[in-house]
């Protein structure tokens, strides 16, 4: 009997993680979602706008969109952003910190360390008011979101400055 109802859940669990592999994931950012990012940062920089504009251009349509006000896709849609904000982050600071020697890298290393210190107090403070609660998922990805869309552009800025 042991082994019917071992044999059985197996079957189950392979059935469901089959299903789950099919599925989309909407936590995993797309290459459509890359480029709606890319390209508001485009379009801001030519009509003289802020840039930062462009952080929640994916995730407030997707949080927005019927069937995602609940706490997993709030998540997922707040995660989705997150991740491309955070690949920009890292792809952006080395290539500035590959343009600089010296004293000048030094410094960026010691302010990027600095950054993370204040995003992470940051993010604690905000999603410590929903500490116990469902809503501290979302509350700590969507802090970790805008602080690291922001700080992607601000590095970016300083790139395009020293490029001039």
């Amino acid at each position: 009997m042991r082994r019917t109802v071992a044999l059985c859940f197996a079957l189950v669990m392979a059935c469901v993680g089959a299903a789950r592999a099919d599925d989309d994931n909407p936590a995993e950012p797309t290459d459509a979602d890359r480029e709606v990012i890319v390209t508001c940062i485009a379009k801001a920089g030519d009509e003289g706008a802020s840039a930062l504009r462009c952080v929640g251009v994916v995730s407030d349509p997707c949080l927005a969109a019927p069937g995602n006000d609940n706490t997993v896709m709030m998540g997922a849609c707040l995660e989705r952003e997150s991740t491309i904000w955070d690949e920009r982050l890292n792809d952006d600071y080395k290539a500035l910190l590959a343009g600089l020697d010296g004293e000048a890298k030094d410094k960026l290393k010691a302010g990027q360390k600095a950054w993370i210190t204040v995003r992470d107090t940051t993010c604690d403070i905000e999603s410590g008011f929903w500490l116990g609660g469902t809503g501290y998922g979302g509350a700590l990805t969507g802090c970790l979101l805008r602080e690291t869309g922001t700080r992607d552009l601000s590095l970016v800025a300083l790139r395009t400055y020293l490029e001039q």
